[in-house]
């Protein structure tokens, strides 16, 4: 924020944003992007406004116009009253369905307590993960329409309280085993124990505590483009502690020097991914996986970049020398072959939420700033992604967006709701996701190791080791 902006003092970037959203046109980028982005405008009270006003106009050339639609509407209800009913009574039973499904499985949340030397890199948590891709429960449409069923779902935690940090995952009690059996399969060392659930147990109190709740997700691109992972940081060729660059390094530092009166959630919510779409090209009928389907759209694009126009015989082309230049260029070097390499691991379904919590006294800008942006150091926004904060408290910006703070403690209440339930692939709660590889996962979650130093990191004071074989039974 520069000086005329903390002053409050309207800039000529303002006016410029101003007349471009005018001028342009665009019903999409001024409705969403100027109205909603920039003044804080919901989208359904612009379009509210816009109806209400033509409505108003036309009332007035025909006067009997609200007759007329009603009239209109009651006329044609044996065509669209069955259609809307027929989707509405869809949608109600799926959400119905799953919810009651989800509601009869029993979860349980493991601690992961970490020994000093931790000596693995990320790759290591990258393998593991993979045991988790998996989409038991949904064999047939029987299994998952009527029976509700859904595929399992876990949640990767780092919560802080008061500068103590603690690793958690969660995930149903039947898949207890699964769990233990990827972590000890390449983290020997680590114990895993059943925990109580501390989202569950904490009570917010509006009256003496604040909360920042926020989502994270991948802009300003695609899914195609990834985050910085181990791999940029050289994690994956198992460098000496000394010289390692964690990149969980500075999201821990700062969980681990809170108050005692704060505390930093992070929560990570995975499932297999299965998303698709029609295939470009291909009949209509015919479907691909889409996140094979936008890397290689994506990766084409790139290339087709590098070769501007191709051989124009118009001099006076400006791009006309691309088409015979063939030299190296870093960014799309490394962006294609990022790109190109997370293609080839398993792909997940990702949603990623976080919260600061904090007495009245307490809460400052210093602590949500925080974990607004907590994921900037794996962020590449230049020409790949970040995980940037949205949804819940970041639309707050101007006054007339929440009357008496209403529409504030709703949001947190319903935040606090959807953490504990771990919901956010099925009902009750619904949200978006992005789509990330084992290797972006294993990236923001995985157990830290020595080269890590921040001291809020409970450790387990010694090494597990397996018992010498040949003792008596």
């Amino acid at each position: 924020m520069d000086e005329f902006e903390q002053k409050g003092i309207i800039t000529s970037g303002d006016l410029r944003a101003s007349i471009s959203a005018v001028t342009s046109f665009d019903m999409h980028g001024f409705v969403d992007g100027y109205m909603g982005g920039y003044w804080g405008i919901s989208r359904c009270l612009v379009l509210s406004i816009f109806f209400w006003g033509l409505f108003a106009v036309m009332w007035g050339m025909v006067p009997s116009l609200p007759l007329f639609a009603f009239g209109w509407l009651l006329g044609t209800a044996p065509i669209w009253l069955p259609v809307a009913a027929l989707i509405t009574a869809w949608k109600v039973w799926v959400w119905y369905a799953h919810a009651g499904y989800i509601f009869t499985r029993d979860s349980v949340l493991l601690e992961v307590k970490m020994p000093r030397d931790v000596t693995r890199s990320p790759r290591a948590m990258e393998n593991a993960l993979s045991k988790l891709w998996t989409d038991s429960g949904e064999t047939t449409f029987l299994n998952r329409i009527w029976q509700g069923q859904v595929r399992p779902y876990f949640s990767f935690e780092i919560a802080s309280f008061g500068g103590q940090i603690h690793f958690y995952i969660w995930c149903w009690r039947a898949w207890r085993p699964n769990v233990e059996a990827m972590m000890y399969a390449y983290y020997p060392e680590v114990e895993m124990v059943e925990a109580e659930d501390y989202a569950s147990k904490f009570r917010f109190d509006p009256e003496t505590q604040d909360a920042f709740p926020t989502d994270w997700r991948y802009e300003p691109r695609n899914d195609a483009y990834p985050i910085r992972t181990y791999i940029e940081f050289e994690l994956d060729k198992d460098p000496k502690e000394e010289y390692k660059i964690d990149p969980l390094s500075e999201i821990l530092e700062r969980m681990s020097i809170l108050k005692p009166t704060e505390q930093m959630w992070i929560q990570i919510i995975i499932t297999q991914s299965r998303d698709k779409r029609r295939k470009k090209g291909g009949t209509w009928l015919q479907l691909e996986d889409r996140f094979v389907g936008m890397v290689k759209e994506e990766i084409d694009a790139l290339r087709k970049e590098t070769v501007g126009k191709g051989a124009d015989p118009n001099p006076d082309n400006p791009e006309r020398w691309k088409s015979f230049a063939r030299v190296p260029m870093y960014r799309y070097t490394e962006v294609i072959k990022a790109m190109d390499r997370n293609m080839g691991k398993h792909i997940f379904n990702v949603g990623m939420r976080g919260v600061y919590i904090a007495d009245s006294k307490d809460f400052s800008a210093p602590g949500y700033t925080g974990i607004r942006w907590i994921w900037r150091p794996v962020g590449n926004p230049q020409y790949m992604n970040q995980l940037r904060p949205r949804r819940w408290g970041n639309p707050f910006d101007w006054p007339w967006q929440d009357f008496n703070n209403m529409r504030w403690n709703l949001m947190v209440r319903r935040y606090f709701d959807t953490y504990r339930r771990r919901s956010h692939f099925y009902a009750p709660y619904l949200m978006p996701h992005n789509m990330m590889s084992t290797e972006v996962l294993a990236t923001i979650w995985h157990p830290p190791s020595a080269a890590i130093g921040a001291p809020g990191i409970a450790r387990i004071p010694a090494k597990k080791a397996e018992p010498p074989a040949n003792l008596p039974k």
